[in-house]
C-alpha cells in the first residue's frame, strides 16, 4: 500500500466533514479530492498536507510525534491502550489528534489532545497519523488538554487537582474564573484544588467514585472532611483506617472529623466510638461559627445565611429530646415525625446539591 491509499484508509475523504464541522464548513467529495491531489504533487513525501480554511490537516511519520510533559494525564492504562491499539488495527484511526509544531524544531510535533490514542497507535504499529496542526497560545493548550482530560472518568482525582492547579497558576486564575473556563461549577474546582493539600499518600490513594458506594475506598467527598485533619496527621491517619477498615461513608465520616474537631481533647474515645453515638460530642459551641469556618470558599462569608440560620436553631431542640423518658406511644409519635423531617430534609438537600453542581 503506498503513502496515499494508506493515508486514506486512516482517515478516508467520507469522514473528513468531521473536522470541516470544526470550521463550519462543508466540502464534498469532488472538492476534497482535488485539494488532495494538488497537496500531494507539492508537499514532501513523509507528509500529506491539507488545508480546509483554518485546520491544517497532515498525516505525519508517528516518529515525529512527542507527547507534552506537562500533559495533564500522567498515567495510561496498558489493558485500555491494548484495547485502543486493538480497534485502531481493525478500523484505523478515525479521529486525528491535535498537535502544534515543537518549540525550536522544524520536523517535531507536540501533542495538544490525542496523547492516549498516539500511544495506541504505536502499539499497533501504524507508521504515521492523521494530524489537525495549530498554532495555540499556552492558556488554550492547557484548556484543551484539560478538558479532554477532565471528560474521562478514568482520570485520577489527584491529576485532575495538579491540572487545575497548573492552569490556574499559569494563567494567574481564580478559582470562579478556572470555573467558567472549564464549565465545572467553584465548588468543584475548590473540591480538587483541596486535594493538594493532603499528605500525598491519602491524596494518591482518594478514587473518583460518583453515585456509587466507596466500599472502604477513599472517595472525593471523604477527602473534602479529611483535609481538615492537616494539623493532626496521627488523628487523620486514624479515620483513614476507620474508612477502609469499617467501609465508612463519607457523611459518616464527616460526622466523625465533625466530632473530632469539636472537641479534639476526646480524640480517643470519639475515634473508639460507633458512628451512631457521635451526636453526643457534638453538643456546645457555636454552631453558626463552626458553619462559617467550614465553608471552602474564598470569599467566606462574616454572617451565616438566613435560611441556614432556621437550620441551625433546631438543632438544640433536636438535641434536647430524651428519649429514655418517652413512653411506647411517645416513641411512635416521635419516629413518625421524625421520618416526616426526614424526607423533608433530604428532598432539600437534593436540590441544594443540584444547584451547587449546576
Amino acid at each position: 500500500m503506498d503513502k496515499t491509499a494508506f493515508c486514506f484508509s486512516i482517515f478516508p475523504v467520507e469522514n473528513l466533514s468531521r473536522v470541516d464541522k470544526i470550521t463550519g464548513t462543508l466540502h464534498n467529495a469532488a472538492e476534497a479530492e482535488e485539494d488532495r491531489q494538488a497537496s500531494m504533487r507539492s508537499s514532501p513525501p513523509f507528509v500529506f498536507r491539507r488545508r480546509i480554511n483554518a485546520v491544517n490537516l497532515q498525516t505525519i511519520e508517528i516518529s515525529r510525534i512527542v507527547a507534552d510533559p506537562e500533559q495533564p494525564r500522567q498515567t495510561h492504562s496498558e489493558e485500555s491502550l491494548k484495547g485502543l491499539a486493538d480497534s485502531i488495527r481493525q478500523h484505523g484511526l478515525l479521529n486525528p489528534i491535535t498537535v502544534s509544531l515543537a518549540p525550536n524544531t522544524t520536523d517535531k510535533y507536540k501533542i495538544i489532545t490525542g496523547e492516549r490514542r498516539w500511544r495506541a497507535a504505536q502499539l499497533a504499529q501504524l507508521k504515521e497519523l492523521s494530524c489537525v496542526v495549530k498554532e495555540v497560545s499556552l492558556d488554550d493548550r492547557l484548556t484543551e488538554q484539560l478538558v479532554e482530560n477532565l471528560q474521562r472518568e478514568d482520570l485520577q482525582p489527584l491529576e485532575k487537582g495538579k491540572a487545575i492547579d497548573q492552569i490556574k497558576t499559569s494563567l494567574n486564575l481564580t478559582n470562579r474564573e478556572v470555573s467558567r473556563r472549564l464549565a465545572l461549577s467553584e465548588r468543584s474546582v475548590g473540591n480538587m484544588l483541596d486535594l493538594l493539600t493532603l499528605p500525598e499518600s491519602i491524596a494518591e490513594a482518594v478514587i473518583s467514585s460518583p453515585n456509587r458506594k466507596s466500599d472502604g475506598q477513599i472517595t472525593e467527598k471523604h477527602a473534602r472532611f479529611l483535609k481538615q485533619l492537616n494539623d493532626t496527621p496521627d488523628v487523620q491517619n486514624a479515620v483513614v483506617e476507620r474508612i477502609k477498615n469499617e467501609k465508612m461513608s463519607s457523611d459518616a465520616t464527616g460526622n466523625l472529623v465533625k466530632a473530632l474537631k469539636k472537641q479534639p481533647d476526646k480524640s480517643k474515645e470519639i475515634l473508639d466510638a460507633p458512628t451512631e453515638h457521635l451526636i453526643k460530642f457534638f453538643s456546645g459551641g457555636d454552631a453558626a461559627q463552626d458553619l462559617l469556618d467550614s465553608l471552602d470558599l474564598e470569599d467566606r462569608p462574616k454572617q451565616i445565611a438566613a435560611g441556614a440560620q432556621k437550620v441551625i436553631d433546631l438543632l438544640p431542640t433536636l438535641a434536647g429530646i430524651e428519649v429514655g423518658r418517652l413512653t411506647h406511644v411517645d416513641l411512635r409519635q416521635l419516629e413518625d415525625a421524625l421520618t416526616s423531617l426526614q424526607v423533608t430534609v433530604e428532598g432539600l438537600l437534593k436540590t441544594v446539591k443540584h444547584k451547587l453542581e449546576a
